[in-house]
């Protein structure tokens, strides 16, 4: 009775996203991967993906469904494979789904409702939206079932736990390690040096986040006469040709440009672009993820660079973990977990625990 309620609770949140889309609407279709045994088969997302789970469920083992944003988004899929690999190495079934689109909310709450009506063990998500996917995670939460958030919150605390990255102190991250690269490179504490920064979106919280770090932290620790250009910060709105061309603005316009910092992988991809084309190798670079542009920067060698990259490998590994875990009847010791960053220069690349982290 408890998941037939919890089913339709989900289906009419569904409903409800369905209404508010319009009717002329039509859901994108995800992948399911199930993994048990080393195992991996696929359904569309609006199949019965249970079927295919319980295929190849050893006898006993519990089944964890993991519900990502974007399934085959390079991001994604490395959250993925620490999932499934947690799924191996913990004895457990995992069941990857996700949609298609970051703006597919309908269907995310149908991958939900799909995971209660499946009598999941318990669910591992990373919400497309904090508001329109709280009552069904609440509802998910409340019913028993362990439900564990990675990447993304909700607007409630009602959820077993969540691992993600603190975008406060990434920003303060690269704040230091700009402040360093600058000290570095022998820009004088009473020279002017200008940062530049551009962001993606202005209504995007973790950007803003990141920004926050950024500056608080360069406040209270840089010299005096290295200033943020924080009145004249572009914004992009994800266009690469504009992240390229406001790069370039920045260059032309301050002339005591010591440094940049992209806040998200486009502004960083326009910054690495821009820096590139116009060799300006003496203005340094921080910036966030791990593009291909900027690993090409970054083995070249000839340019001052690094990247705050996430541990979203960990995310999906531990959150299979913990959602085990307290479906086993165990405890956990913090409710939310910084999973952290790990800043990606041409000194440690190659490292082990780097490529570990970029291509698992």
């Amino acid at each position: 009775m408890r998941k037939s309620k919890l089913a339709a609770v989900v289906l009419a949140a569904a409903m409800a996203v369905t209404g508010l889309a319009g009717c002329g609407s039509t859901s994108s279709s995800g992948t399911a991967a199930t993994t048990a045994a080393g195992e991996t088969t696929t359904a569309a997302a609006g199949d019965k993906t249970t079927e295919a789970a319980n295929t190849d469920k050893k006898s006993g083992e519990k089944t964890i469904y993991v519900i990502v944003k974007v399934l085959g988004n390079q991001y994604w899929s490395v959250l993925q494979a620490g999932a499934e690999q947690a799924g191996k190495e913990l004895g457990c079934n995992v069941v990857v789904v996700g949609t298609a689109l970051e703006s597919d909310i309908e269907g995310q709450l149908t991958l939900l409702q799909n995971a209660v009506s499946a009598q999941a063990d318990g669910i591992v998500i990373a919400p497309l939206d904090s508001v329109s996917l709280d009552a069904p995670i609440t509802e998910a939460y409340k019913s028993g079932t362990p439900v564990v958030l990675v990447d993304t919150v909700i607007k409630s605390d009602n959820y077993s736990a969540a691992l993600l990255t603190n975008n406060v102190e990434a920003g303060k991250t690269a704040a230091d390690e700009l402040i360093a690269r600058l000290k570095n490179r022998g820009i004088s504490e009473t020279e002017e040096a200008q940062i530049a920064i551009q962001v993606g979106s202005t209504g995007s919280q973790t950007i803003n986040d990141r920004v926050k770090g950024f500056n608080e932290y360069w406040e209270a620790n840089a010299p005096k006469s290295w200033k943020v250009l924080n009145n004249d910060i572009k914004v992009n709105d994800g266009d690469i040709s504009k992240a390229v061309g406001f790069c370039q603005d920045f260059i032309t316009t301050y002339p005591n440009l010591k440094g940049v910092f992209g806040p998200n992988n486009g502004s960083t991809v326009g910054f690495v672009t821009g820096l590139t084309e116009t060799g300006r190798d003496d203005i340094s670079m921080v910036g966030f993820d791990f593009s291909a542009e900027i690993e090409t920067m970054i083995r070249s060698g000839k340019f001052d660079v690094a990247s705050v990259v996430q541990r979203q490998y960990y995310m999906g590994y531990d959150g299979v973990k913990t959602a085990l875990q307290i479906a086993d009847g165990g405890e956990i010791k913090d409710k939310t977990v910084d999973t952290g960053v790990i800043l990606v220069d041409k000194t440690n690349v190659d490292d082990k625990e780097i490529q570990s982290i970029i291509n698992p």
